[in-house]
This record gives C-alpha cells, sequence and structure tokens, in this order.
C-alpha cells in the first residue's frame, strides 16, 4: 500500500510541475528545495515522501496539499483573466491588488487545517521524521559533508561498510512493566536507524559500528488489572514470552494506550566472521500521555512510571547472533535482517522473572550507503 501511495504521490508532483527526472532530482524544472518549500515540508519531510519512507498518513496528507496547490494554481490562472477585463468599479491596478489579497486568504484557509506541529521544519516533538535527517540524507541545496565512508574508504572499512545505512525496526515487541499493580505493558513500535563504521579507535579495523536510533513506543494499561501468572521460575522466561505473543492491544477492550513514548538510543555493534555483537542504552526519553481519565482513574503516576519504572530499566543487553552476512555482499535492501535476543533489567522487579525481561528486536536494511559488489579480505 505505500508503494501504491509513493507512485501517486510521484504522479502528482509530475502532473503539476513536470516530468520526474531521478538523476537530476528534479520534476520538471523545479528542485526538491522549492518543491518542499511550496508544500511547507521540511526538506527532511520531503525526502522521507520520495524514498518512501513516509508513513500512509504523511502520503494521504501530501496528496491534499498538491490537490490544493494545482486549485491554488487554478485560481491565480482566473484571477488574471479577470485582472485584464475591464471593471466598471475599479481601476485594473486596484482589482489585481484586491484579488491577491482575497487569493492569499483563500491559500491560507485552504492549507492551515493540514498542517500539524509534525510538519513544521523546526519541530522535533511527535515528528515522524528522523533528526539526524539533516546529516544523513544529502541534499542538494546544502553544504554537505556524510558521516558515512566515502567510496575511497569502503574497502578499507570492510565488512562494517556494507552495513552502513538505514535501518527500521521489524516488528514489534512487548515488554512488561514492574509497578504497583499489575497490567502495564511497554510495546516498541517504531526505530528509524542509522548505521556508520566506526573509524577512531576501531580493533580490528572495519568490524565495529555506531549506531543512533530515534525510536518510538507505547504504553498500554490492562483495565482488568489482570497479573501475569508464571507456571515456574525455571520456565519464566520462556513463559512470558509465550504469554506475550497472545497479547493483542488493538482488539481488546480492556487494553487502553496511556502514552506515546519517544527515546534517543546508541548502539554499538561489533560484526565479527561468524557473529554479531549488540550492546545499547538510551540517550533520552520522554513521553506525551493519551488517556488523562484512565491515569486518573487507576491513579497512574506517568512521570514516576518514565523516571523511576522504565528509567531504571537497562535496555538492549542482547545476546550475539551467528553473523548470516560473513559474505557482505549478501546485505539486500528492504530483506536482510538482525534479530538479537534482548533482555531488559529492572531494580523494580516484582513479576517473579528475577529481574530480567525477555524480547527480541529484529531490524530490517531499508537503504545501504554503498551498494555496488564489496571486496573483503581477511
Amino acid at each position: 500500500m505505500k508503494i501504491e501511495k509513493k507512485q501517486a504521490f510521484i504522479k502528482a508532483l509530475e502532473e503539476l510541475y513536470g516530468a520526474y527526472r531521478y538523476e537530476s532530482a528534479l520534476f520538471g524544472t523545479h528542485n526538491y528545495t522549492s518543491i518542499a518549500s511550496n508544500l511547507c515540508y521540511s526538506q527532511s519531510h520531503f525526502t522521507k515522501l520520495i524514498s518512501g519512507g513516509a508513513s500512509e498518513a504523511m502520503y494521504d496528507r501530501a496528496l491534499d496539499n498538491i490537490k490544493r496547490l494545482k486549485k491554488m494554481a487554478e485560481l491565480e490562472d482566473q484571477q488574471a483573466l479577470v485582472s485584464d477585463a475591464p471593471s466598471k468599479l475599479l481601476s485594473g491596478k486596484l482589482w489585481k491588488y484586491i484579488s491577491l489579497v482575497l487569493l492569499f486568504a483563500l491559500a491560507c484557509l485552504l492549507f492551515k487545517p493540514f498542517f500539524s506541529k509534525e510538519d513544521q521544519a523546526s519541530s522535533l516533538v511527535n515528528s515522524t521524521d528522523h533528526p539526524l535527517d539533516i546529516y544523513f540524507n544529502f541534499n542538494e541545496a546544502d553544504f554537505y559533508k556524510s558521516p558515512y565512508l566515502s567510496d575511497e574508504e569502503v574497502h578499507e572499512y570492510c565488512p562494517c561498510s556494507a552495513f552502513e545505512g538505514r535501518w527500521e525496526l521489524h516488528e514489534e515487541y512487548i515488554i512488561p512493566i514492574p509497578y504497583k499493580i499489575p497490567g502495564l505493558y511497554y510495546v516498541g513500535k517504531m526505530a528509524d536507524i542509522r548505521f556508520k563504521c566506526r573509524k577512531n579507535n576501531s580493533d580490528p579495523k572495519g568490524h565495529e559500528i555506531i549506531g543512533f536510533e530515534n525510536i518510538e513506543n507505547e504504553i498500554w494499561f490492562d483495565t482488568s488489572k489482570t497479573p501475569i501468572d508464571l507456571i515456574s521460575k525455571e520456565k519464566g522466561e520462556q513463559h512470558i514470552s509465550d504469554f506475550l505473543s497472545t497479547l493483542d492491544f488493538s482488539t481488546d477492550d480492556n487494553f487502553v494506550k496511556i502514552a506515546d513514548v519517544y527515546s534517543c538510543f546508541y548502539d554499538e555493534i561489533k560484526v565479527m566472521n561468524d557473529s554479531i555483537y549488540r550492546l545499547g542504552e538510551p540517550c533520552g526519553r520522554y513521553a506525551n500521555a493519551s488517556n488523562e481519565n484512565i491515569l486518573r482513574e487507576f491513579n497512574l503516576d506517568l512521570n514516576h512510571i518514565i523516571e523511576y519504572i522504565i528509567g531504571n530499566m537497562k535496555f538492549a543487553q542482547c545476546a550475539p547472533i551467528s553473523n548470516p552476512y560473513s559474505d557482505p555482499n549478501d546485505l539486500k535492501n528492504g530483506e536482510s535482517l538482525l534479530s538479537f535476543p534482548c533482555k531488559c533489567y529492572s531494580k523494580n522487579e516484582n513479576l517473579g522473572l528475577g529481574g530480567s525481561y525477555p524480547y527480541r528486536k529484529t531490524i530490517q536494511l531499508t537503504e545501504q550507503n554503498y551498494q555496488s559488489n564489496l571486496y573483503c579480505k581477511e
């Protein structure tokens, strides 16, 4: 569906500006920067739309905005015809001035309802754009130095150069939250990730990666306050994994989303011939309440949950995995996955799991920095 939305977006731009020339990043004679400005989008937001990384909702809004641009163009054409006609009441210049004022007012009314704070270039709060887009995604209108390896360096830093680029969360994961009442769950929804080779203090050279993640999670509450019933402590982790896999928050009326959570995450990854190691930690986190009534009804303190419960959980203690890409040329956009069995540890553990909460974090390669064949020499 997203592919169809992207194609519809590009087709609509072609109808408005002219044929799409991918190599020149132009629609007719208009470049990405000028089109983004016309749509009142940031350059990173427009890049996401062009590359296929936008959500379906973002494409729907963009298509609506293009329709309004077309309507504005039609109004301008009509105004030009009217301004050439003689007027019995007003001189031509005065009529043209009034028409332009009315046209501007109409444009403001048309566009205003369709932009939210997340669409503003300067806004990071609740934004679906990755904050690192301005550094990692090239824009021809800016002076630019990429954090990725240059073409001259990629073979020097093999195999990590094949992992450089953009990754995303492949599937959601659920972690129970220990609290004074049962029923709280932390849901991993989205991660927009950038991997780059570590060039300083890397030993062995070309095997260390650092990652930057922009994460969107949710907190859900079970209003039935049903505790997790462990069969036995020995089988606790497997039992809880099986139990969490049965939860469907969207169809069970007992579950209510109480907050959206946004996090900045830092990764250190080592790629060896036969294995891959990952260590991560959060750099910052904040939440927006989404159901104040439930918070009040059940006396849930969101600040306490974020700062003293989730804030005390140590995330991304992941076990090493075997390296399925010992030949880095096997990495493919949209196909390659890295799936880490992870645990987070809590000082407030009260679910009978011994302080650890299992989950699996699987990420998918969406856009490699360097996609030509690599020659890796051990």
